[in-house]
Protein backbone atom coordinates (compact mmCIF):
# COMPACT_ATOMS: atom_id res chain seq x y z
CA UNK A 1 0.00 0.00 0.00
CA UNK A 2 3.24 2.26 0.81
CA UNK A 3 4.80 1.56 -2.39
CA UNK A 4 1.41 2.38 -3.90
CA UNK A 5 1.16 5.70 -2.54
CA UNK A 6 4.99 6.09 -3.27
CA UNK A 7 4.02 5.88 -7.00
CA UNK A 8 1.14 8.01 -6.90
CA UNK A 9 3.30 10.44 -5.18
CA UNK A 10 5.95 10.59 -8.30
CA UNK A 11 3.38 10.74 -11.35
CA UNK A 12 1.94 13.64 -9.38
CA UNK A 13 5.39 15.45 -9.12
CA UNK A 14 6.07 14.72 -12.76
CA UNK A 15 2.79 15.58 -13.85
CA UNK A 16 2.95 19.14 -11.68
CA UNK A 17 5.80 19.85 -13.84
CA UNK A 18 4.74 19.59 -16.74
CA UNK A 19 1.62 21.98 -16.26
CA UNK A 20 3.95 24.18 -14.81
CA UNK A 21 6.08 24.01 -18.52
CA UNK A 22 3.12 24.49 -20.56
CA UNK A 23 1.81 27.55 -17.98
CA UNK A 24 4.96 29.37 -18.96
CA UNK A 25 5.12 28.42 -22.92
CA UNK A 26 1.61 29.76 -23.05
CA UNK A 27 2.78 32.78 -21.41
CA UNK A 28 5.63 33.06 -23.88
CA UNK A 29 2.95 33.21 -26.22
CA UNK A 30 0.76 36.06 -24.79
CA UNK A 31 4.54 37.99 -24.68
CA UNK A 32 5.43 37.78 -28.45
CA UNK A 33 8.73 38.44 -27.50
CA UNK A 34 10.06 40.81 -29.70
CA UNK A 35 13.04 40.04 -32.10
CA UNK A 36 16.60 41.80 -32.08
CA UNK A 37 15.03 44.69 -33.86
CA UNK A 38 11.70 44.60 -35.59
CA UNK A 39 10.18 41.42 -37.40
CA UNK A 40 8.92 42.26 -41.08
CA UNK A 41 5.95 40.31 -42.88
CA UNK A 42 6.72 38.00 -45.71
CA UNK A 43 3.24 37.23 -48.45
CA UNK A 44 4.75 34.25 -49.90
CA UNK A 45 2.88 30.52 -49.01
CA UNK A 46 2.12 31.41 -45.51
CA UNK A 47 0.56 34.60 -45.23
CA UNK A 48 0.57 34.78 -41.38
CA UNK A 49 4.35 34.38 -40.80
CA UNK A 50 6.64 36.58 -39.46
CA UNK A 51 10.51 36.41 -39.93
CA UNK A 52 13.45 38.10 -38.25
CA UNK A 53 15.15 40.86 -40.63
CA UNK A 54 18.19 38.98 -42.69
CA UNK A 55 20.80 41.13 -41.20
CA UNK A 56 22.20 41.99 -44.08
CA UNK A 57 23.61 46.21 -43.85
CA UNK A 58 25.38 48.55 -45.74
CA UNK A 59 27.71 49.68 -43.19
CA UNK A 60 29.48 47.36 -40.21
CA UNK A 61 28.87 49.52 -36.90
CA UNK A 62 27.96 47.20 -34.53
CA UNK A 63 26.08 48.46 -31.45
CA UNK A 64 27.07 46.05 -29.24
CA UNK A 65 30.03 43.60 -28.51
CA UNK A 66 30.82 40.92 -26.68
CA UNK A 67 34.51 41.40 -25.20
CA UNK A 68 34.31 43.92 -21.92
CA UNK A 69 34.41 47.75 -22.84
CA UNK A 70 31.93 50.71 -23.73
CA UNK A 71 29.66 48.33 -25.55
CA UNK A 72 30.08 44.93 -23.64
CA UNK A 73 27.71 42.81 -21.63
CA UNK A 74 28.17 44.54 -18.57
CA UNK A 75 26.68 47.96 -20.74
CA UNK A 76 24.06 45.79 -22.31
CA UNK A 77 20.81 48.09 -20.94
CA UNK A 78 16.88 47.64 -21.28
CA UNK A 79 15.81 43.19 -20.49
CA UNK A 80 19.72 42.73 -21.17
CA UNK A 81 19.94 44.21 -17.29
CA UNK A 82 16.96 44.04 -15.70
CA UNK A 83 15.48 40.97 -16.61
CA UNK A 84 14.89 37.61 -14.16
CA UNK A 85 15.24 34.86 -17.23
CA UNK A 86 18.18 35.71 -19.57
CA UNK A 87 19.62 33.27 -21.32
CA UNK A 88 22.44 31.30 -21.88
CA UNK A 89 22.32 29.77 -18.43
CA UNK A 90 24.64 26.86 -16.97
CA UNK A 91 22.89 24.01 -16.41
CA UNK A 92 23.58 22.05 -13.20
CA UNK A 93 20.08 20.43 -12.15
CA UNK A 94 16.61 19.06 -14.37
CA UNK A 95 14.19 16.96 -13.69
CA UNK A 96 13.71 14.25 -15.77
CA UNK A 97 10.56 13.62 -17.90
CA UNK A 98 9.23 10.73 -19.82
CA UNK A 99 7.66 11.36 -23.94
CA UNK A 100 5.12 11.49 -23.33
CA UNK A 101 3.75 13.64 -21.15
CA UNK A 102 6.96 16.03 -22.68
CA UNK A 103 6.45 16.55 -25.71
CA UNK A 104 9.34 15.75 -28.14
CA UNK A 105 10.86 18.31 -31.29
CA UNK A 106 9.15 17.47 -34.39
CA UNK A 107 11.84 18.07 -36.93
CA UNK A 108 10.62 18.17 -40.93
CA UNK A 109 13.17 20.37 -42.14
CA UNK A 110 13.34 20.03 -46.31
CA UNK A 111 15.59 20.80 -48.51
CA UNK A 112 15.91 24.56 -49.47
CA UNK A 113 18.60 26.78 -51.44
CA UNK A 114 21.65 28.16 -49.92
CA UNK A 115 21.07 31.67 -48.47
CA UNK A 116 23.81 32.84 -45.92
CA UNK A 117 24.68 36.30 -44.40
CA UNK A 118 27.97 37.61 -43.10
CA UNK A 119 25.53 39.54 -40.06
CA UNK A 120 28.59 42.08 -39.28
CA UNK A 121 26.11 43.67 -36.71
CA UNK A 122 25.52 41.11 -34.29
CA UNK A 123 29.18 39.19 -34.83
CA UNK A 124 27.97 35.94 -36.32
CA UNK A 125 27.14 34.15 -39.82
CA UNK A 126 23.81 33.00 -40.17
CA UNK A 127 22.14 30.53 -42.54
CA UNK A 128 18.36 31.61 -43.60
CA UNK A 129 15.55 29.77 -44.53
CA UNK A 130 12.06 30.32 -47.31
CA UNK A 131 8.59 30.11 -45.25
CA UNK A 132 7.82 26.92 -43.92
CA UNK A 133 6.35 25.01 -40.68
CA UNK A 134 8.66 22.63 -39.93
CA UNK A 135 8.63 22.14 -36.49
CA UNK A 136 5.81 20.91 -34.45
CA UNK A 137 5.96 21.06 -30.20
CA UNK A 138 3.05 20.10 -28.45
CA UNK A 139 1.30 20.44 -31.78
CA UNK A 140 1.88 23.88 -32.28
CA UNK A 141 3.81 24.46 -35.69
CA UNK A 142 6.81 27.21 -36.25
CA UNK A 143 9.42 28.44 -38.92
CA UNK A 144 12.86 27.91 -39.68
CA UNK A 145 14.03 31.56 -39.51
CA UNK A 146 17.88 30.95 -39.44
CA UNK A 147 20.38 29.11 -38.22
CA UNK A 148 23.10 31.13 -35.91
CA UNK A 149 26.61 30.50 -35.19
CA UNK A 150 28.20 30.99 -32.29
CA UNK A 151 31.59 30.22 -30.58
CA UNK A 152 31.89 29.06 -28.11
CA UNK A 153 28.75 27.51 -27.73
CA UNK A 154 26.24 29.72 -25.36
CA UNK A 155 24.12 27.33 -23.11
CA UNK A 156 26.95 25.76 -20.84
CA UNK A 157 26.04 21.96 -18.99
CA UNK A 158 27.55 21.42 -15.68
CA UNK A 159 29.81 24.46 -16.11
CA UNK A 160 31.51 23.32 -19.75
CA UNK A 161 30.60 25.25 -22.88
CA UNK A 162 30.82 23.78 -25.78
CA UNK A 163 33.43 24.17 -28.99
CA UNK A 164 30.65 25.72 -30.98
CA UNK A 165 26.86 25.89 -31.30
CA UNK A 166 24.56 25.90 -34.19
CA UNK A 167 21.31 27.93 -32.75
CA UNK A 168 18.09 26.79 -34.93
CA UNK A 169 15.61 30.01 -34.58
CA UNK A 170 12.12 29.46 -34.85
CA UNK A 171 9.30 32.02 -35.05
CA UNK A 172 5.34 30.95 -34.47
CA UNK A 173 3.25 32.48 -35.87
CA UNK A 174 2.29 34.80 -32.93
CA UNK A 175 5.76 35.61 -33.32
CA UNK A 176 6.97 34.10 -30.34
CA UNK A 177 10.80 32.58 -30.37
CA UNK A 178 12.17 28.87 -30.14
CA UNK A 179 15.43 27.77 -30.08
CA UNK A 180 16.95 24.76 -30.73
CA UNK A 181 20.81 25.11 -29.66
CA UNK A 182 23.43 22.12 -30.95
CA UNK A 183 26.30 21.70 -29.29
CA UNK A 184 29.18 21.16 -31.65
CA UNK A 185 32.16 19.14 -30.80
CA UNK A 186 35.55 18.99 -32.22
CA UNK A 187 36.44 15.86 -34.75
CA UNK A 188 35.73 14.45 -38.21
CA UNK A 189 35.28 16.92 -40.99
CA UNK A 190 31.27 17.85 -41.63
CA UNK A 191 30.39 17.84 -45.25
CA UNK A 192 27.43 20.10 -45.01
CA UNK A 193 29.64 22.93 -42.82
CA UNK A 194 32.23 22.29 -45.72
CA UNK A 195 29.74 23.76 -48.17
CA UNK A 196 28.14 26.24 -46.01
CA UNK A 197 32.02 27.85 -45.10
CA UNK A 198 33.46 28.35 -49.13
CA UNK A 199 29.93 30.05 -49.43
CA UNK A 200 30.37 32.92 -46.37
CA UNK A 201 29.70 36.06 -48.08
CA UNK A 202 31.54 39.74 -46.92
CA UNK A 203 30.70 41.19 -44.31
CA UNK A 204 27.02 43.13 -44.19
CA UNK A 205 26.26 40.76 -47.36
CA UNK A 206 24.06 38.05 -48.15
CA UNK A 207 24.51 35.67 -50.96
CA UNK A 208 21.81 33.29 -52.53
CA UNK A 209 23.07 30.25 -54.49
CA UNK A 210 20.21 28.93 -55.90
CA UNK A 211 22.01 26.12 -57.55
CA UNK A 212 23.08 24.22 -53.71
CA UNK A 213 20.03 22.92 -51.96
CA UNK A 214 20.97 21.57 -48.51
CA UNK A 215 18.74 20.59 -45.68
CA UNK A 216 18.99 21.55 -41.55
CA UNK A 217 17.90 17.94 -40.76
CA UNK A 218 22.02 17.44 -41.76
CA UNK A 219 22.96 19.46 -39.15
CA UNK A 220 21.27 17.46 -36.42
CA UNK A 221 22.43 15.17 -34.36
CA UNK A 222 20.93 11.38 -34.53
CA UNK A 223 19.53 11.63 -31.01
CA UNK A 224 17.07 14.75 -30.43
CA UNK A 225 17.35 14.57 -26.34
CA UNK A 226 17.05 18.45 -24.93
CA UNK A 227 17.09 19.89 -21.98
CA UNK A 228 14.47 22.83 -22.20
CA UNK A 229 13.80 25.90 -19.80
CA UNK A 230 12.41 29.33 -20.46
CA UNK A 231 15.21 32.38 -21.33
CA UNK A 232 15.34 34.98 -23.48
CA UNK A 233 17.45 35.99 -26.27
CA UNK A 234 21.14 36.28 -26.37
CA UNK A 235 22.01 39.74 -27.25
CA UNK A 236 20.30 43.08 -27.05
CA UNK A 237 17.39 43.85 -26.78
CA UNK A 238 17.29 40.49 -24.81
CA UNK A 239 13.61 39.86 -24.61
CA UNK A 240 12.28 37.24 -21.98
CA UNK A 241 9.51 34.77 -23.43
CA UNK A 242 12.27 32.40 -25.31
CA UNK A 243 11.82 28.65 -25.45
CA UNK A 244 14.84 26.84 -25.34
CA UNK A 245 15.45 23.41 -26.42
CA UNK A 246 19.25 22.37 -25.82
CA UNK A 247 20.15 19.56 -27.44
CA UNK A 248 22.01 17.02 -25.29
CA UNK A 249 24.08 15.41 -28.01
CA UNK A 250 26.55 16.93 -29.85
CA UNK A 251 28.09 17.37 -33.91
CA UNK A 252 31.14 17.01 -34.72
CA UNK A 253 32.99 19.82 -36.61
CA UNK A 254 36.77 19.39 -37.60
CA UNK A 255 39.32 21.58 -35.61
CA UNK A 256 40.54 23.18 -39.41
CA UNK A 257 36.28 23.70 -39.26
CA UNK A 258 36.13 25.47 -36.18
CA UNK A 259 39.71 27.55 -37.11
CA UNK A 260 38.11 28.36 -40.25
CA UNK A 261 34.99 29.60 -38.73
CA UNK A 262 36.91 31.74 -36.10
CA UNK A 263 38.80 33.82 -38.83
CA UNK A 264 35.38 35.51 -38.93
CA UNK A 265 33.81 35.49 -35.22
CA UNK A 266 35.16 34.70 -32.13
CA UNK A 267 34.51 34.93 -28.61
CA UNK A 268 30.98 35.40 -29.67
CA UNK A 269 28.51 33.79 -26.59
CA UNK A 270 27.04 36.05 -23.36
CA UNK A 271 28.22 35.94 -20.32
CA UNK A 272 26.02 33.08 -18.37
CA UNK A 273 23.10 34.88 -16.62
CA UNK A 274 21.58 33.20 -13.47
CA UNK A 275 19.25 30.46 -13.23
CA UNK A 276 17.55 31.15 -10.66
CA UNK A 277 14.43 29.08 -9.60
CA UNK A 278 13.76 28.25 -13.16
CA UNK A 279 12.53 24.60 -13.71
CA UNK A 280 14.74 22.79 -16.18
CA UNK A 281 12.91 19.68 -17.75
CA UNK A 282 14.83 16.87 -19.59
CA UNK A 283 13.92 14.34 -21.75
CA UNK A 284 15.24 10.82 -21.22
Amino acid sequence: MAGCRMIGARAFVLLLCWCCFLGWIAQAKGQAAEPPETVDMHQHHHSHQMNIPSGASERCEAKFAYQPGTLGPEHWGQVCSSGQMQSPVDITRAKTMPIPPLAPLEFHYQPAELDMVNDCNHHLVKVRFPDNLWLKVARKPYRLSEIDFHEPGENAIKGKRPAMSLQFVHLSPEATFLIVEVPVVEGKENPLIGTLWKHIPVGGKEQVTSNIKINAMDLLPADHGFYTFRGSLTNPICNEGVAWFVLKHPIEMSASQIAQYRQYYHDTARPLQPLRQRPVLESP
